[in-house]
Parts: C-alpha cells; sequence; structure tokens
C-alpha cells in the first residue's frame, strides 16, 4: 500500500486548529449551542467489504485512531479516568493503582515543577511549553530573600502541595471505587458484548468525546418476560430457576435503556452516544406499530408505522445509522486490540511498522463474487450479504430477535474449556450488546452434545433447536464423517422452521444451499496470533493470546497453560458446601482450552460484525433513494424465507429418493445387506423398518429429554405425554429434577480466566458501553437478566408445532396470545383425567400407567445459552463449569403400565423414535417392591406417610445415582470419538447395541387404541435400526396418506422389573 500524507510519523503537527484532540469537533452556532460530528465518515473507506469487481480481499477494518496520535497527549487525560482501569481491590490498592498510572505520574510532574518555582520564587513556575521545549525556565535570584519568609512559604507549599495530592488521589480512588462496582456487575461467562471495525494504517484517527449522559429511566421496561409461556400442569408452582419456571429477563425494547457512557471503557473506546433528536421523546418511547403480531415473520406495512415512528424519521435514522456504524466499527476494532493489533478511538496506542503487518494478517476476509472464487481465510458471498442485510434491516425495524446457534460434538460444546468459554459463547458475548444497541435481542446458542454428533437432534428439524434461529453452524467432523449427515442438518435448518439461517460448517460444501436454494453462506477461517517463546516474553504478549500459540523451538509452556478455566469464583453471600474443583473438567487431546475457543469465537463474531456493517451501509443507501422507511421490497423477509425453504429440497448431497436411511444392527447382518448393496454402496428400500429418504425433504418435528435444547420444558417429551387417571404426567412430579431450585442465586462472578486485567482491551464491555448489574436491591431497575422473585409476566411465545408448509400462517415469535397446542392438549387431559375415576381399570384397556420413571438429567435452565442457569446443584464440584450435556429418557418396565403420547400435526404420516432396551431395573425406582402391573392398583398413590416418604427417598437416591451415571457414559462416549479411536467396529457398536438385559420380553406398540404389533425380544431387534453411532430407533408409522393427531402407546408384558425400556427421543412428519 502506497504511504500517504495521513501516514505521518507520530511528532507530525495537527493542521487543524479547531481539533481539541477529542473524538467529536465542536461546530458553534454562535448561540451557545455544539454540535457533535461523529468520530469516522459515514462514507466508506478501503476496509470494508470490495465489490466483486474490485479488489477480492478486505482490509482491516477503519481504525479509531491515528498513528500521528501520540500516547503524550493521552497521558495527560489519564488523571481523569485512570480510576476507570481496575475492576477490583481494596481501596488502598487503587490508590497504589493510581500512583503507578502514567497519567498520575505526568500530573505529579507538572506539580512538581509548579512547587519548586512556587518554593523558590513565591510565584507561579513557568509552564512547559513548545518554545522552550518542555524546560523549565530557571527561577529568579532569590539570595536576597528573607530567610523566615522563605521558611514560611516553603511551609504553605508544601501544605498545598498535600492538599492537592490528597484530593487528587481521593478523587481517583472515588473513580476507581465506581468502576469496581461497574464490572463486579459484569456476570462472569455473561459478560455485555462489543465489536466494531478496525481501521487501516494511515487512516485519520480521533480521539473520544465528552461524556453525554442523558436521561434513559424512560426507556427502561418495568415487566419481565421469559423465553416461553408453557407451564407444565403441575409444576405451577415451581421455585424460581427451576427447569420448570425458566430464567426470567428485561427485554430489549428500544435503542436507549442499555446506553451506559460511565463504562470503564468509554473514555478511551468511545460509546453509543445516541439520543433522540425530538425534544417531545426525551425520555419517552415513540409509537409503535401495534400488527407486529399478526404479521407473518412482522413483514408489516410502511403504511402501519405511527406518526413519528422512529422508523419512518429521517433525523432520527440518521443519526441512529450513524452511532449504529461506530458501534459496530469500535467492537471490530477491540477484538483486533484485544491481540495487540488495535487501536482505541482516544489514539493512545501507537502501532509499530510489525503490529501493522500482523494486523493486516489476524483476520483476512473475503466477499467473494461467486462461491467457487477461490480463496482462504474467513469469507461469505455477496449473495448472502445481501441476504443478511435484509434479515439484519428488517430486525433492526421491528425489533425481532437474531439467534445464532451451534450444533456439534464435545469439542465444540467446550468440555475442558468449560460452557461459558465454548467458542459460539464467547461469539454471542462480543455480539450480544451491540444488537442490543440497535434494539434487537441477541442470543448464542450452544446445542452441542459431548460424544455424540448431530443427527438426532437434526431428525426432530428445529424443534429442539429453535425455529428462530437466524445463523446456524455445524461442527461434528469428528463423529459424523459421512457427507449426507451435515447435509441433513443444514437442510432441516432451512425447511423445518419459521426462518432460513445463514448456513456455517466445518469443513462442509455449502456450494448447494448456496446456488440451488439462494440460501446465505459464510466460512470461518483463521489469522495471525501472537506468539508466546519464552516466561519472560509472555509478559508482554497480550492477555488473550497468552500461552495461545508457541513458536517454534519455544521455552514457555503452551499446553500446560491451555486450561485455565476454573470451577469457582468467591462471593460474599455464598458458599459452596463442597469443596470445588480446579479446573473444568473434560480435558483431552481433541479438546481445546478456552484460549483458542476465546480467539474462534471472535472470528466468527467478526463475520457477522462485517456482515453488520454492510448492512447498516446498505440501509444508508436505500434510504438515499426512496427515504426512510426503505421500500418493503428490501426488509421484508417472509419471501425471502420461504423461497430459500422451497428450493432447499433440490439442494443435491442427503439421502437420495430411492436410498434408505440407516444400517443393520450387527456385523453378521452387514454382512447379508452388503449383498442387497449396488456397485455404489447405495442400498435398495427394501427393509421396510430402515427410515424413508424421504425425511431428508420434509420438515421433521420432536421432543426430547436430552439436553441442550432449546426451551428445554416445552421440548420436552412430557408436553406430549398423556397423565395419569390421577391427572399427573409424572407421578413423582413434585420432587422431580425439573421442580429442583439452584442452590445459589446467579449471576456467578467475573473470573480471572473471562475478563482481562483492567489495563488490557476487553470486547464485549468496549463495545458495549455497558454493563450488567447483579440481583441486590441497589441495582433493581438496572438489573437485565436474573430477575427472579415472583412470577415472570407473560413475554415471547411461539407455537412449536411444524408450520414449514402453512405458507404465510407462520407463527409470529413475540405474541401475548399462548398458540401452544400442547399446553392446550395437556390442560384438556388434565381436565378430562380429573373427571375420570382414578379406580383400577382393565389390564389391556389403553389407560396411562402410574409406574413411569420420568428421568429428567441435569436440573436448572439447561436452554444452551449463556444465560442458563444450569446445574448448580450444592452437591456439584464445579459450580461455574457450566456443561449442560443431558441425555434424559422416560423409562418404562413390565409392572409401568402404557406410556402414551399424544402426536400432532402429522402431515407425512410417519412417526419414530430413539429407544435404550438395555438399561437394567434401577432406570425405573418408581416400580420398587412392586409385583404387579400399577402395583395392583395406582401404584404409590396409595403410600401414606414414612412408606410415602421412604419410596420418595428411595426413589431420589436412585435417581441421583442415575444421573451420575449419565454423565459417566457421556464420558465414555467421548472417549470412544475422539480423535485418538479410529477403530470404526467399536463406533458401530458401542453405545448400547443390546436389545435387552434380562431376558425374553414382549413389547406392544398401539397407535389410536389399536395395538398395531407385539414383538417378543428377536423381533423387536430384528426391527431396531440404527442411523448412526448411538443413534438406534424404532420406526411406528411410515404411510404417507396418514395425517392428522395421534395417540402413540406403548408399554413391555411378561419381565416384570427386570427388564426396561427407555424412550429419549420422539420424532414425526
Amino acid at each position: 500500500r502506497k504511504r500517504t500524507p495521513a501516514m505521518d510519523p507520530p511528532d507530525a503537527p495537527h493542521d487543524d486548529p479547531h481539533d481539541d484532540g477529542g473524538g467529536f469537533q465542536e461546530e458553534g452556532d454562535g448561540s451557545g449551542s455544539v454540535e457533535l460530528q461523529p468520530l469516522f465518515s459515514s462514507a466508506r473507506n478501503n476496509n470494508g467489504p470490495k465489490d466483486p469487481d474490485g479488489d477480492e480481499g478486505l482490509s482491516p477494518p477503519r481504525s479509531s485512531s491515528s498513528r500521528s496520535h501520540t500516547t503524550a497527549a493521552a497521558a495527560s487525560k489519564n488523571v481523569a479516568y485512570a480510576a476507570n482501569t481496575t475492576a477490583n481491590g481494596t481501596a488502598v490498592d487503587h490508590v497504589a493503582s493510581a500512583l503507578s498510572n502514567e497519567g498520575i505520574n505526568n500530573v505529579l510532574q507538572r506539580l512538581q515543577l509548579k512547587v519548586r518555582g512556587l518554593f523558590a520564587a513565591g510565584t507561579e513556575a513557568v509552564a512547559p511549553s513548545s518554545s522552550n521545549n518542555g524546560a523549565v525556565l530557571p527561577p529568579p535570584d532569590s539570595n536576597n530573600a528573607d530567610p523566615a519568609v522563605d521558611s514560611d512559604k516553603r511551609k504553605k507549599m508544601v501544605l498545598l502541595l498535600m492538599a492537592t495530592l490528597f484530593v487528587a488521589l481521593m478523587g481517583a480512588v472515588l473513580q476507581k471505587q465506581g468502576a469496581v462496582k461497574a464490572e463486579r456487575d459484569v456476570e462472569g461467562g455473561e459478560q455485555e458484548d462489543a465489536i466494531h471495525d478496525l481501521p487501516s494504517k494511515g487512516d485519520a484517527v480521533s480521539s473520544t468525546s465528552n461524556i453525554h449522559v442523558i436521561n434513559v429511566e424512560g426507556y427502561q421496561p418495568t415487566t419481565m418476560v421469559n423465553t416461553t409461556d408453557y407451564i407444565l400442569p403441575g409444576t405451577e408452582a415451581a421455585p424460581p430457576l427451576s427447569a420448570a419456571k425458566g430464567r426470567p429477563y428485561y427485554p430489549i425494547l428500544n435503542h436507549f435503556q442499555h446506553r451506559d457512557p460511565t463504562s470503564s471503557y468509554a473514555k478511551a473506546w468511545g460509546y453509543f452516544d445516541f439520543e433522540d433528536p425530538n425534544p417531545k421523546y426525551d425520555g419517552k418511547m415513540r409509537p409503535q406499530p401495534t400488527n407486529f403480531e399478526s404479521a407473518p415473520n412482522r413483514d408489516i406495512s410502511n403504511a402501519d408505522f405511527p406518526e413519528d415512528a422512529w422508523q419512518s424519521d429521517d433525523e432520527y435514522m440518521k443519526a441512529f445509522l450513524a452511532q449504529a456504524k461506530l458501534l459496530v466499527n469500535r467492537t471490530i476494532e477491540a477484538v483486533y486490540a484485544e491481540y495487540g493489533v488495535g487501536i482505541p478511538a482516544d489514539g493512545s496506542i501507537t502501532l509499530t511498522e510489525e503490529q501493522w503487518v500482523n494486523r493486516e494478517k489476524f483476520a483476512p476476509f473475503m466477499l467473494k463474487p461467486t462461491i467457487a472464487t477461490p480463496g482462504g481465510g474467513s469469507w461469505s458471498t455477496k449473495q448472502s450479504f445481501e441476504g443478511i442485510a435484509r434479515r439484519f434491516i428488517h430486525h433492526i425495524m421491528t425489533g425481532d430477535t437474531f439467534k445464532l446457534v451451534l450444533g456439534g460434538h464435545s469439542a465444540a460444546a467446550g468440555h475442558g474449556a468449560g460452557f461459558n468459554q465454548s467458542y459460539i459463547i464467547e461469539a454471542g458475548h462480543v455480539l450480544e450488546p451491540v444488537f442490543a444497541h440497535l434494539g434487537v435481542e441477541m442470543r448464542a446458542y450452544n446445542f452441542a452434545q459431548g460424544g455424540m454428533g448431530t443427527f438426532q437432534q437434526a431428525l426432530a428439524g428445529m424443534d429442539l433447536r429453535g425455529k428462530e434461529t437466524d445463523w446456524i453452524m455445524w461442527d461434528s467432523k469428528m463423529t459424523e464423517r459421512p457427507a449426507n449427515l451435515p447435509n441433513f442438518f443444514l437442510r432441516q435448518a432451512l425447511i423445518s422452521g419459521n426462518r432460513s439461517p445463514v448456513l456455517m460448517g466445518d469443513g462442509v460444501s455449502l456450494n448447494g444451499f448456496h446456488d440451488t436454494a439462494g440460501a446465505a453462506v459464510a466460512s470461518q477461517g483463521n489469522g495471525w496470533t501472537p506468539v508466546t517463546v519464552s516466561e519472560e516474553q509472555v509478559k508482554e504478549v497480550p492477555w488473550a493470546a497468552k500461552y495461545l500459540q508457541c513458536a517454534r523451538g519455544a521455552t514457555a509452556n503452551c499446553k500446560g497453560h491451555e486450561y485455565t478455566a476454573g470451577c469457582w469464583v468467591d462471593r460474599e453471600d455464598f458458599k459452596p458446601p463442597i469443596k470445588q474443583g480446579a479446573i473444568v473438567g473434560g480435558q483431552a487431546s481433541w479438546h481445546p482450552g478456552n484460549r483458542i475457543h476465546k480467539r474462534r469465537g471472535r472470528m466468527i463474531a467478526l463475520i457477522v460484525l462485517r456482515s453488520l456493517d454492510y448492512a447498516l451501509d446498505k440501509w444508508e443507501t436505500l434510504a438515499a433513494e426512496s427515504g426512510y422507511p426503505v421500500a418493503e421490497e428490501h426488509w421484508h423477509v417472509n419471501e425471502y424465507y420461504k423461497s430459500i425453504r422451497e428450493k432447499a429440497v433440490k439442494v443435491p448431497g442427503c439421502w437420495g429418493n430411492n436410498w434408505r436411511i440407516g444400517q443393520a444392527r450387527h456385523l453378521s447382518e452387514m454382512e447379508e445387506e452388503a449383498d442387497h448393496e449396488d456397485s455404489d454402496g447405495h442400498r435398495n428400500l427394501d427393509g421396510e423398518d430402515f427410515w424413508p429418504a424421504r425425511l431428508c425433504n420434509v420438515p421433521l418435528q420432536g421432543r426430547t429429554l436430552w439436553g441442550p435444547r432449546h426451551n428445554p420444558m416445552e421440548t420436552s417429551l412430557l408436553t406430549i405425554m398423556k397423565p395419569n387417571p390421577m391427572g399427573d404426567i409424572d407421578p413423582n412430579i413434585k420432587k422431580a429434577a425439573y421442580m429442583t431450585k439452584p442452590c445459589y442465586n446467579p449471576p456467578d462472578r467475573p473470573a480471572h480466566w473471562t475478563v482481562p486485567p483492567a489495563s488490557e482491551p476487553f470486547a464485549p464491555l468496549i463495545g458495549a458501553s455497558r454493563h450488567l448489574t447483579v440481583d441486590d436491591e441497589e441495582h433493581d431497575k438496572r438489573q437485565l437478566r436474573s430477575r427472579i422473585n415472583g412470577s415472570p409476566t407473560p413475554g415471547e411465545v411461539r407455537e412449536i408445532v411444524s408450520i414449514a408448509e402453512e405458507g404465510d400462517k407462520v407463527p409470529i415469535f413475540r405474541s401475548n396470545i399462548i398458540k401452544n397446542t400442547t399446553r392446550v392438549l395437556a390442560d384438556g387431559d388434565v381436565v378430562e383425567a380429573a373427571a375420570a375415576t382414578a379406580a383400577v381399570v382393565d389390564k389391556n384397556a389403553i389407560v396411562p400407567g402410574y409406574g413411569l420413571e420420568v428421568k429428567w438429567g441435569r436440573p436448572g435452565v439447561c436452554d444452551g445459552s449463556s444465560h442458563h442457569w444450569c446445574d448448580k446443584l450444592c452437591e456439584s464440584s464445579c459450580l461455574m463449569g457450566g456443561a449442560q450435556d443431558n441425555r434424559g429418557m422416560i423409562c418404562f418396565n413390565g409392572f409401568s403400565g402404557w406410556l402414551v403420547f399424544n402426536v400432532t400435526n402429522v402431515k407425512h404420516g410417519f412417526i419414530g423414535a430413539r429407544m435404550e432396551p438395555w438399561r437394567n431395573a434401577n432406570d425405573v425406582p418408581i416400580t420398587h417392591g412392586w409385583t404387579k402391573v400399577n402395583n395392583g392398583g395406582k401404584g404409590n398413590y396409595d403410600k401414606r406417610g414414612r412408606e410415602r416418604q421412604l419410596h420418595e427417598e428411595y426413589q431420589h437416591q436412585k435417581n441421583m445415582e442415575s444421573m451420575e451415571r449419565m454423565k459417566d457414559e457421556i464420558e465414555e462416549d467421548i472417549q470412544s470419538s475422539g480423535d485418538d479411536n479410529d477403530d470404526p467396529t467399536h463406533r458401530h457398536l458401542g453405545g448400547g447395541q443390546s436389545c435387552g438385559l434380562a431376558g425374553d420380553y414382549t413389547f406392544e406398540y398401539a397407535i389410536d387404541g389399536e395395538i398395531v404389533s407385539s414383538w417378543n425380544q428377536a423381533e423387536f431387534c430384528k426391527h431396531f435400526t440404527r442411523l448412526n453411532y448411538n443413534l438406534d430407533v424404532m420406526k411406528f408409522m411410515d404411510d404417507e396418506s396418514k395425517t392428522g393427531d395421534f395417540e402413540l402407546a406403548m408399554r413391555m408384558t411378561n419381565v416384570g422389573r427386570a427388564q426396561v425400556m427407555c424412550i429419549t427421543h420422539l420424532y414425526w412428519a
């Protein structure tokens, strides 16, 4: 790149007489009013996405500071905000830190110069100037001074100096205490997030503006919402933060509620400095359309925006977009700064020539004209960015949500690094506060499951991953090597949800989805990272990069510092009853440490931010042509999603229409099966028990007790279970794991492995320039996520039946009307059951039994997001580990009676389930001591007093043991799936190949009250099909002519308690 005049040496003088060194310039009109000019021009420079006809690559982001801006000027300002740079410590620590600060030293030097002059002459000393080059002029001759007077003056000067120092230090301490108060409110693992664009070498940079405070009280939400209004009958009195109650939070309502210029990073980096230009709405929210909920995907007409709506206000929109672009640019720059190549807005950091070179290599990104265009690093396409721009403009205009979702295996889940440090959650830490400033509720979800792949999730369509997903990533190459598995995962993401998300995949071919379906795609690459050489040199390496990558021949031990995530940070209100582990468990050669996760998460966040930057630029361009709001054809998304869904079925790469899904149960059957394969290894559709390939191209639905999963209570198997005659879905509902409250309340305290020292840049807080607050009375008004006292106000809800083929009748995300069909169904069943007799019925009647064991698994809110509050049991030895891998199930034996499900909205005549027939008697403790079906009557309902108490204690003990076995099973599967294990035989037969452990039995299933099949063990095993590792399934319906609602029932007979059958997932289409 050619050197330009802007690339002057650091000592180059400023030519602008109006530049006061701040990030904004003041333009007066003589009336005393001042207009704040934005730090950057709205015009694009060479760091944004290039037109495909121009440069293929993308330069680093725009800079918020100039290379010609020296650190000396910034140092003199440090006195004013040095106190904001520490996150903890006592008042004494704050004083010590302040005294060591460059800014304080600078002031002390100036005071020393002044006092020297006063001592010598009793007059003000001459200040350093450009004319004297900083030298202090010698004082006048004082030989004739009166010694007594001189001594008196000196004493006065000493007292003046001491008073001045005391005032300066107290000011620093108070400011630092304010910063501490703000920083302590940052939740460890769920910090506020931010990001922005970085500058190119030679870009002009200004420093930050003065703090501009507005009254935001009128913009604050007054009620809390939950992610769903679904309430399982019988759980109405569930305790706060139990799975049944959920974790309520304050919703995002506007562009002002999180504005906080007092953030410790705001002074150096800038902040979201936006206020409503119309005084009429100072501290008051603008009117909004009332029909968002009734319009498909919130695609209202432009005419529906009321008078004074911000979306159609030209002055509001111009100011808002200007600040939005600064916000994005600032956050990208902050990510660069975390790794030593970023520049804050005040120009207090000057990069060396080497750093400028490394900056160019840090996060290379290419916006390709076509997906076939060669190029490495991170990339997307012009077509994709156009689609993403439409999505983002829509979401900001309508206040919609933005959800980033990951499916994968144990490495993606963050085993060894900690769930809140997994890379998709790290991306969310950066992105969430950026979108919050734009009025969009953003969440990142990690649905990866240890020891498994993604197929068991994808067979439920998007029910378990969230039908409102906007951006989805597949990362399960270790456990799902056949190409048709990621194809199925991404295909179902496009056709089964309410939206057609942006697609990403680790080594996955995205060409067909891009070219055939028109889907938006992106790929994350790698870039330059600061290297570690020695234990001495690493002290100078940026915090985020320490020990991340060791140079060849390095003497430092990078591997020994790979895993730093711990299990606990002390807090003042709670002490764990169990000693906490030093680090999170789950380390393995194929499990990256938390620093690696952070680096990858930052790269993903940069892709999203670049696309958001592109969207904001396009919004301005469109408005220049047609004004605000921009034409509906540029921001409506319903037809865009629908077009992609319709064309996705034409994408090749899934199982063909002539081939079956699945494989034989045993190696001997595999040999027999080979006789039926053609020359390409394809298997003819001659096995009636294999699952049909048509499932590739129909929207699937499902429920499970495995996790993590989206809206865990609403998507559980319990929501489609039929209650027993006593009206209970779960006879043990009062003491069930989903009714268990946590051992302590959120949030967790900031941890040294998640938050860097105060002197280091931290992208989540820099971009946000805001903070979360803890759950105490002092912070009630500003608390965002964690109020847990009392019942939540009903908020957003969604219909959970498949709607992909309903055309424009798409469920609305933020509805005030409960549309949950399973909730209505469950309530109806409760009423019906309550009216029915609880007397013993005919043993052959298909009535839900009393001996069904619900094994929920981990307690708490395990929804896959950083806002979870999962597995916070007092018995835990790693309360901040955050693991959400869960393998719950419903189990039954020969005494349990019928298990009955209501399967609704079947459109393609298919019902199937994942089953586990290898469980033992300990997995159904509810039938302990029984000798007959339903205990010969009403199960345990007839037990009273001490007998009932003892049985409940026994059942609880066995369920706790079962949960520990579940964790061990997950770990065993993880070890089986690791890079160190390439034995295909082990992979094929592992994970429960048995069809039963206790001899023969009879398995029966019925549909709509009629028994369809009654199999002994051998017959059951013949129909039992393996779809993938540890994914063994049974098909109950496969007839395209059958549609509607069905009742599916199953039971075991002729076996007693010894043989156990469990169901983990139920699928239908």
